[in-house]
């Protein structure tokens, strides 16, 4: 009952939202997603039932689950990426708490309680963690011992990831606006104002900060003053992330399109038709993205010939980010089932749903 009643919550918000976060018709939009972290033969997620799991990488058996199997209920669904920093695992939840647990065991070493829910993935930097709550403020926390170091409020939930060079953070508000702090005290050095919300990320790349709005763009501004180097318009909202590789920037959209554009001018290199809407960052790994899209289908494409290699179509809508660890990509899908496929070919190595598990 208490994950049922947190979805419906959610999608009635994201329901009012559609109508005053932009100009743009709405469209039909799945809020619940669960993000993965693959790293030394283990793989870590949350779940929509509320627990998370870590299950090893090589055959999806689980290790451990946060709270025990033994214990009723979860915490709260998780939609956030588990992010990792020597021993312990961080991740927010929709019951407004970020938990520290061991990596190890599952065990929890500490929380910390925000005002809202937390859905944003945890950024780390130089032992401080910086994470966006629904509450509309993004806290600096101590990584060691959960204790806040300082607090900036926005106008409107946050629901990206940071970023952080050079002693700042930056920072992406549903209020349309892109904030830089400085990452010591949380003082704003310069805001940035789009057309539309900012659901996703930013993402810095030398002197520049890249990030998609529901005003249908992508913005690029200068990192030291926010102020405009390009914009790109697309067909739709832009809610992923976006990723540089090199000198160029991938971005996927609502309109089902994926583009390629030039980092330091915007200019349009390319662009590759999803079967669905884009609403995670890609992956990158030798030579190849992999693409996943509302409609579920995983595209992975060859970044020299443009061409695209292979496709998975998954049982469920794939909105988080696939991951790539050695010869094989994990693709999370709704409804918290993970599927591990070989990264050169896409053939199926296993699949599982931890939270059906008897």
């Amino acid at each position: 009952m208490k994950l049922f009643n947190a979805r419906i919550v959610l999608i009635v918000l994201l329901i009012i939202l559609m109508g005053t976060l932009s100009g743009c018709a709405p469209v039909p939009v799945v809020p619940s997603w669960s993000s993965l972290l693959v790293t030394r033969g283990i793989l870590y997620m949350g779940s929509q039932a509320g627990r998370v799991y870590a299950l090893n990488a090589a055959s999806g058996a689980e290790i451990w689950q946060h709270p025990a199997a033994s214990e009723k209920g979860g915490v709260g669904p998780l939609y956030a990426e588990p992010v990792l920093l020597d021993d312990t695992l961080y991740i927010g939840s929709f019951d407004n708490h970020l938990y520290a647990l061991d990596a190890h065991t599952g065990s929890q070493r500490w929380v910390f309680t925000s005002s809202g829910s937390i859905l944003a993935d945890v950024l780390i930097a130089d032992g401080t963690l910086y994470v966006g709550s629904n509450d509309h403020k993004v806290y600096a926390l101590d990584a060691s011992t959960g204790l806040k170091k300082w607090e900036f409020a926005t106008g409107n939930w946050i629901w990206g990831r940071p970023c952080a060079n050079g002693g700042k953070v930056y920072v992406s508000s549903l209020d349309h606006r892109l904030y830089c702090l400085d990452a010591s005290n949380g003082q704003k050095q310069w805001e940035f104002k789009a057309g539309g919300a900012f659901a996703g990320g930013p993402t810095v790349a030398g002197d520049l900060v890249y990030c998609g709005a529901f005003d249908n763009k992508i913005h690029a501004v200068d990192a030291e003053n926010g102020s405009v180097r390009w914009q790109f318009e697309t067909g739709h909202w832009v809610w992923a992330s976006p990723l540089v590789v090199s000198d160029t920037v991938y971005v996927g959209s609502l309109d089902k399109r994926l583009y390629a554009l030039d980092g330091l001018s915007g200019t349009k290199r390319g662009e590759f038709e999803a079967k669905g809407m884009i609403r995670a960052m890609p992956a990158y790994a030798n030579g190849l993205l992999y693409i996943g899209t509302e409609a579920g289908t995983l595209h992975v494409l060859d970044v020299a010939s443009r061409a695209q290699k292979w496709s998975f179509d998954a049982a469920n809508p794939i909105l988080s980010s696939p991951v790539v660890a050695n010869d094989t990509v994990y693709v999370s899908v709704l409804g918290d089932t993970v599927y591990a496929l070989d990264a050169q070919t896409g053939v199926q190595r296993w699949s599982v749903t931890p939270s059906k598990r008897k």
